[in-house]
């Protein structure tokens, strides 16, 4: 799957995750989300984090940004070096490692931690969507597909997928946001 299937997946999981618990959540955990989907390819050098941050207009966004950028790309390598591309960072052992990694942050901020776990998780089920599955048992047994063939990735199947995924995400946003509601109520087309 690429970026922006993985991205629509985060905030589709994360809307799936507070409407179970019922709860509103706060808008910083959509983007926390969106990144948290894109991390799991991280160990791909090509990927959105595995290339580190893009170059931006702001010098001083860039002097910001540059240590982050520099440390993703340390870990892609290290990552596809030692381990593969989707190997570790596919598997239950990677949502492990992930989720003890963030964990300093679920007593501070339940809604992030939330957040952060889902959009990770989502990103192992939009793959295992996909023809090569993930090795979710990882370094152990065969990759999970959920589906026979598999969707082939940047393929008519996947786009579809994803309409169908940011409908789902989009009922689950509005059913979560009240206020969402009264806009469109109050609104006149």
């Amino acid at each position: 799957m690429n970026a922006t299937t993985h991205s629509i997946f985060g905030v589709a999981a994360l809307a799936g995750s507070f409407l179970l618990i019922g709860e509103e959540p706060p808008l910083y955990a959509y983007p926390a989300a969106v990144v948290a989907a894109w991390l799991p390819d991280v160990d791909n050098p090509r990927s959105r984090l595995g290339n580190g941050l893009s170059r931006m207009k702001n010098p001083a966004l860039n002097l910001l940004t540059r240590p982050l950028s520099w440390a993703l790309r340390v870990a892609s390598f290290v990552l596809i070096r030692t381990v593969g591309h989707r190997t570790l960072t596919h598997s239950l052992l990677g949502v492990m490692i992930f989720c003890l990694l963030i964990s300093p942050l679920a007593p501070l901020s339940p809604d992030l931690f939330l957040a952060l776990v889902a959009g990770y998780a989502s990103h192992l089920f939009a793959d295992a969507l996909n023809m090569r599955g993930v090795p979710l048992l990882w370094p152990v047994g065969r990759p999970l597909r959920l589906l026979p063939g598999g969707i082939r990735s940047g393929g008519a199947v996947e786009f579809a997928v994803a309409v169908v995924v940011v409908a789902a995400a989009g009922f689950g946003i509005y059913a979560l946001h009240p206020v969402l509601s009264r806009v469109f109520a109050s609104a006149t087309f």
